[in-house]
């Protein structure tokens, strides 16, 4: 199902037998220390991240259609019952994925348009401006606390942000790979320009434009607009930055989608089912930067 949720690579689809899924991580061994010769190999700490557990809830939809309906109505090639609750299916899921980042500037694990969506388990916002480190250093960001708007002088900024994040005990990330720009419909012809221009967009001079031939791939979505996954989910100048070799965000599906044909024995209709179990996290906030892009004071 990762080829139809439509945030491949960006947000990952995995497969579960268990009905919660955990989520865990530690530090690397941080970096070697010089020493003396014929002394003591110095000691190194590991540190354990925080945890995430996103709990499987069934997703399911059921079309009824008459006794009579199913006998006698015209254009049956068009009436295709099971292949509409599949294309529900994945309409459903691509949803799915982008409540990740319409949820992500709200604290708390919770349901947005129709979806739950379960955060990092350091107890910050998915974008937030303080995510405490368990080895106790600074909090870090991955946010903008003026909610800077998207252009391409802030569009470097958001990538110096990211390629800067360390790891839990201070040693920056290796080897990010591929960087996307993620943004609604009413940000795509601003990020596309951004990133496809030959030159710097926006300036008079002839600076190379280091985003362009595909170092930063743009990815647009119509649920991250104002209002299209749900009343007042969304907004139309939001934009992030996603590293997906570091970003950890998740569609975790551990049954389905099941069809399932029944008949109601008291009225003879036919009933089409279709049912899954699904979870939808974020369990780390590496390799992901957000704002809301519309500049205003954000203190996530």
């Amino acid at each position: 199902l990762n080829q139809v949720t439509g945030w491949d690579p960006v947000v990952r689809t995995m497969n579960s037998n268990d009905q919660v899924t955990n989520f865990s991580g530690k530090t690397g061994a941080g970096l070697l220390q010089r020493f003396s010769d014929g002394s003591t190999i110095p000691s190194a700490n590991r540190y354990k991240l925080y945890d995430t557990a996103a709990t499987q809830e069934p997703y399911g939809s059921r079309l009824e259609i008459t006794r009579q309906t199913l006998l006698y109505r015209d254009f049956q090639g068009v009436f295709n019952e099971s292949s509409d609750l599949i294309k529900s299916v994945r309409a459903s899921l691509s949803r799915a994925g982008a409540q990740i980042f319409n949820r992500g500037f709200t604290d708390g694990s919770g349901v947005t348009g129709g979806v739950r969506v379960v955060q990092y388990g350091d107890g910050a916002p998915t974008f937030s401006a303080s995510h405490p480190r368990s080895d106790g250093g600074t909090a870090q960001s991955n946010t903008s606390t003026t909610s800077i708007p998207l252009t391409e002088v802030n569009v470097e900024t958001a990538r110096v942000q990211v390629l800067n994040q360390l790891q839990d005990d201070g040693v920056p990330m290796l080897a990010p790979g591929e960087i996307y720009l993620v943004v609604g419909i009413n940000n795509e012809k601003t990020a596309m320009i951004i990133t496809g221009s030959d030159k710097r967009s926006g300036t008079g001079n002839n600076d190379t434009n280091i985003y362009a031939g595909g170092y930063m791939k743009v990815m647009s979505s119509s649920w991250l607009d104002l209002g299209i996954s749900g009343s007042g989910v969304g907004n139309n100048t939001q934009w992030f930055v996603v590293a997906p070799g570091w970003a950890k965000l998740a569609i975790v599906i551990s049954k389905g989608p099941d069809l399932e044909f029944l008949k109601d024995k008291d009225t003879k209709s036919g009933l089409f089912d279709v049912i899954l179990d699904l979870a939808v996290c974020s369990y780390d906030w590496r390799g992901t930067w957000g704002s809301l892009g519309d500049n205003s004071a954000y203190t996530g």
